[in-house]
Order: structure tokens, then C-alpha cells, then sequence
């Protein structure tokens, strides 16, 4: 061999050593079961100051029935970056043309949804349904008493005048009859965005424990966020028997995330039942909210 062909062996040998040592060693697997997947949709926020004018989007929503009132859907969006309350419904008064505003009362029931204190985090939307009696003898003529205007006071300061509202008062007063809150999806997708791969080790006999490996991998420009931290669940079908169970990933040892266009490796344990005999088996694995990989397997 000549001795240009011993240097690029020389090399490439080194190239692969140090790939070898700079390889991340798999995340070790984590012993906490979980006797469900969690759930990643957020809490409601705990909110700690009023809501401001200056925290809130508030729009006309839709018209409606309800019980036997006309409705207007007032929706307050909280805009900011950080959690508000709001005690109770807001002050709405009515504006009515030539006539002094009409403060609107509360309905005995109308927060019971909320316990008296809506809590929004940020982009959370309070629902607000003001209602007046939508039926009685001079409804069956032609006139009308329409408010259209709206002064709303939210309870951290500040007032909002909102156009564009339908309530009609010849029937009887107007109230807020109802006030629930629309909690902002948890972002979607990110876990979906993950991709998995999965290597099982030498087979197992049933009784004994088989270890596997799981990578996933970002294929994004941007880390993905293993907070709150999901779990997976591991199945194994062989023999006409099924066995499962779900566990907590060991996010942390990722430090919780996933990196931008980087690849995780986790160790996998699964105990096989030991009533499974020698022959094929399927192995499966579903990260909650997230990707599934099969690989198919056998038990000795």
C-alpha cells in the first residue's frame, strides 16, 4: 500500500474516531409512568391586576335568542402579554340618542361560570351576553327602541366606546345575562412538527426487559419545546396479545427542548409479558400529541 493511501486511511479513521466521541450519548431512560398522557392545554393563568382599557380588544359579536331575551355577543379579548381580571362583568351602560346612558345590571346568574372573577391570560376571551326581552304587545308593531351605542368600563380603568351593538329595549330593560371565557388554544402543531425514528436492541424473551431506542428529530429553523413535558405510550402486540403502558419522557435530560434542525436520542425499556412466546412482534410508540414509529421485532 502506498504510503498517500496509509495517510487517507490515517484520516479517515480519525474523522470517524472523533464523530464517534463527539456523538451525544443517548438521554437515559426515565422511570416515571404516567397513568395517562398530559394534557398540554394550559391552566387557567393566574391573574393578578385588573384589566385596563388599554389590555383589551372589545368587538360586537353576534346577535342571538336566548330564554326569551334578544342578545348581543359583546367579545373582550385580553391583547397584553401577561394575565388580567376582570371582577365580574365590566360596567355597560347603554347610550341611548337624546337620553341620559343606562347603567345595565347583572343578572343573578350571569357569572356563575366565573365565580364572580374572569380570569383571561393573554389572548383569553371573556364572552359578554346582554339581553333584553325580546317579546311583548308593542313588539307587534313597527316601532322600535334600539341602543346601538355602548360605554363599557373595564374594572382596571379606563372606558371603551363601542359602536355597532343591537339592543332593543321596548320590551324591558337590557342586563348582562351571561359572562363565560374562551381560553386560548395551547400552541398547536409543535409536537406534530417532530419526527421519529426507533432501533431496537437484541430481542427479548417474554418475562424479560426489551430496550429500544427512540430519536426525534426538529426538522425546523426553530427548538421545540418539551414544556410542559409529554408522555408516550409504548406497545407491544405479539401472539395475539397486547401490551401497553405510558410513561414520562426524560425531557430533561434534553434540557427540555429539542434544538433547531438537531436530533434527540432517548433509551427505551418495555418489560415483555412473560406469558409472550418466541416468535414476531410488532413494537410501537406514540409521543403524545406528537409523532408515532413502528418497527417490527421478535422475542426469543
Amino acid at each position: 500500500m502506498s504510503y498517500r493511501s496509509n495517510v487517507m486511511l490515517c484520516l479517515l479513521a480519525g474523522i470517524a474516531a472523533a464523530g464517534s466521541a463527539n456523538a451525544a450519548a443517548p438521554a437515559p431512560w426515565l422511570n416515571a409512568p404516567a397513568s395517562e398522557p398530559m394534557q398540554l392545554a394550559a391552566a387557567a393563568p393566574l391573574a393578578l391586576r385588573a384589566c385596563a382599557d388599554a389590555d383589551l380588544s372589545i368587538v360586537v359579536g353576534r346577535q342571538g335568542a336566548r330564554k326569551g331575551f334578544a342578545t348581543q355577543e359583546i367579545r373582550v379579548t385580553n391583547q397584553g402579554a401577561d394575565g388580567c381580571f376582570l371582577a365580574g362583568a365590566p360596567g355597560i351602560h347603554l347610550l341611548p340618542l337624546n337620553a341620559a346612558p343606562r347603567t345595565l345590571a347583572i343578572h343573578p346568574n350571569a357569572l356563575a361560570n366565573v365565580q364572580e372573577r374572569a380570569a383571561l391570560g393573554a389572548g383569553d376571551t371573556a364572552i359578554l351576553l346582554i339581553g333584553a326581552p325580546g317579546a311583548c304587545e308593542a313588539a307587534t308593531g313597527t316601532q322600535r327602541k334600539v341602543n346601538t351605542r355602548l360605554q363599557i368600563d373595564p374594572p382596571g380603568g379606563g372606558k371603551r366606546i363601542l359602536e355597532g351593538a343591537h339592543i332593543d329595549t321596548l320590551c324591558g330593560d337590557a342586563a348582562v345575562l351571561h359572562l363565560h371565557v374562551e381560553r386560548r388554544p395551547a400552541p398547536a402543531g409543535a409536537l406534530e412538527q417532530l419526527t421519529a425514528a426507533v432501533s431496537v436492541g437484541s430481542p427479548a424473551a417474554g418475562g424479560d426487559t426489551m430496550r429500544y431506542t427512540v430519536t426525534l428529530s426538529n426538522p425546523t429553523g426553530a427548538a421545540i419545546a418539551l414544556s410542559p413535558c409529554p408522555t408516550y405510550t409504548e406497545s407491544l402486540y405479539a401472539n395475539g396479545v397486547a401490551a401497553s403502558s405510558t410513561w414520562m419522557l426524560n425531557c430533561g435530560a434534553s434540557g427540555n427542548q429539542i434544538a433547531a434542525n438537531a436530533s434527540v436520542t432517548y433509551e427505551m425499556q418495555l418489560a415483555v409479558p412473560a406469558k409472550l412466546q418466541a416468535g414476531d412482534a410488532k413494537l410501537s410508540w406514540q409521543l403524545h400529541n406528537g409523532p408515532a414509529v413502528g418497527s417490527l421485532t421478535s422475542l426469543r
